[in-house]
């Protein structure tokens, strides 16, 4: 007998993208939780509802992979946040649904 091999979708089908545009006091109305120094990966906590999106979208939960091309899985909270704040202009997020 033969056995019949189910074909599952890999995660990074299910990557999004999404560009990010700080209001005019600089900030970009989410909320980063996680990080290496909780042991646990970067993800996205709260997103303010005056989220300010050129592109994409991002939904609370989603684990943070890159921030302007960069790799953040491994990186501490207060590193994400001080390269998110000193981006100049619109910030570009990859993410992934949890689970």
């Amino acid at each position: 007998m033969s056995k019949v091999i189910q074909k599952k979708n890999h995660w990074i089908t299910k990557v999004n993208e999404c560009t990010l545009v700080p209001d005019a006091c600089g900030e970009l109305n989410v909320e980063l939780r996680g990080g290496a120094e909780n042991g646990e990966f970067p993800y996205v906590g709260h997103v303010g509802e005056d989220l300010l999106l050129q592109d994409g979208k991002l939904c609370e939960g989603e684990l943070l992979l890159e921030v302007d091309g960069l790799a953040v899985p491994g990186l501490p909270l207060y590193d994400i946040s001080a390269l998110v704040k000193f981006c100049n202009g619109p910030i570009r997020m990859r993410t992934v649904r949890q689970g």
